[in-house]
């Protein structure tokens, strides 16, 4: 009895070993600066971290289904420069948004198709995704020849979803209504059945590319509104705005316990990952970290997490062979 306490209490710590070290930084950034954990700083935070949430929320679905898809920053970015413009040439703000969202949701269908017409694993959505990355990325440029783009936007809907804490309600309400999905659903469980094992799933009658397609669909489409709530609380739009995002979001998805391999993940973990993330930056930035030094740490946090999973998974392993040989 003793023994199993103690390896769940290992399993707990092995598991949230990331999340662990970003706290200790918390801690002790808190306790360095009164200041640091104050509701307002908090709440700022949060609103800040909402943006890639939002994202990290739709890569959490592609990597729990068995794939990657980095063309997510790129979305970010040329949903803002279409919705913007749309706006600056006299269109209906309903409109604008309607024009962006539906950019995103394409090019992430354009993404599934391509994968799933080829029966793609993560190597394969890696290359195809990273090729449309720069592709939305220079349709980005284009109108603006890569300069910033200010907006002429009246008070209305589409400022109001970038203004207080709406952003960190937009981010937490798409949050929930995907953990819904995922755990109380069965297209939920298929997904974590594709991304455990696409070929068994598709011989048990699962249909494997409709719901891959659907993947990449809601990556796009979230990637979509990220973009519109970034461009509507700086009320203009920059064509390189979400440069970088896909690998903040790799990061949250992962520190919040996501297998990097497929089959199993919890969006509300990712959720943790990214607030954690953000926390921990804003504490490096009080402790006069520079941001060279930041996107050092966070890809070593990246490559702890992978090898914590591959880690947990190879115990796990182990674990059962041992529980069988012992049964057997």
């Amino acid at each position: 009895m003793k023994s199993m306490s103690i390896r769940k209490i290992k399993n707990l710590i092995r598991s949230n070993f990331i999340l662990i070290v970003i706290f200790l930084i918390i801690i002790i950034t808190g306790i360095i600066e009164s200041n640091y954990l104050s509701f307002n700083n908090l709440l700022n935070v949060l609103r800040q971290v909402s943006v890639i949430g939002i994202v990290a929320c739709g890569m959490t679905y592609c990597l729990i289904g068995g794939a990657y898809d980095l063309s997510v920053g790129s979305i970010v970015s040329l949903t803002g420069v279409i919705t913007i413009l749309t706006i600056n040439a006299g269109v209906s703000e309903f409109i604008a948004i309607l024009y962006g969202l539906l950019a995103g949701l394409g090019i992430g269908i354009t993404n599934g198709i391509l994968i799933s017409s080829i029966n793609g694993r993560s190597g394969e959505a890696f290359i195809i995704t990273y090729g449309m990355q720069v592709v939305a990325a220079s349709i980005a440029l284009f109108p603006s020849n890569g300069l910033f783009i200010a907006g002429r936007v009246p008070e209305g809907f589409f400022k109001f979803l970038g203004q207080g804490v709406m952003p960190i309600v937009i981010f937490l309400s798409i949050a929930i209504i995907l953990q819904f999905i995922l755990s109380n659903t069965q297209y939920g469980r298929q997904m974590c059945f594709i991304g455990s094992n696409m070929d068994v799933a598709r011989l048990s009658g699962v249909r494997v590319k409709l719901n891959r397609v659907t993947y990449f669909a809601i990556s796009g489409l979230l990637s979509a509104i990220a973009g519109i709530v970034l461009c509507s609380r700086v009320t203009s739009s920059n064509p390189t705005a979400g440069t970088g995002f896909e690998m903040d979001a790799i990061a949250a998805v992962v520190v919040g316990g996501t297998s990097m391999s497929g089959g199993s993940g919890n969006v509300i973990r990712t959720v943790v990952g990214a607030v954690a993330i953000g926390i921990m930056s804003n504490a490096l930035n009080i402790l006069g970290i520079t941001a060279y030094h930041q996107q050092i740490l966070k890809g070593l946090l990246i490559i702890a997490a992978v090898a914590m999973d591959i880690l947990n998974k190879t115990i796990k392993n182990r674990e059962m062979e041992h529980e069988k040989a012992y049964t057997g």
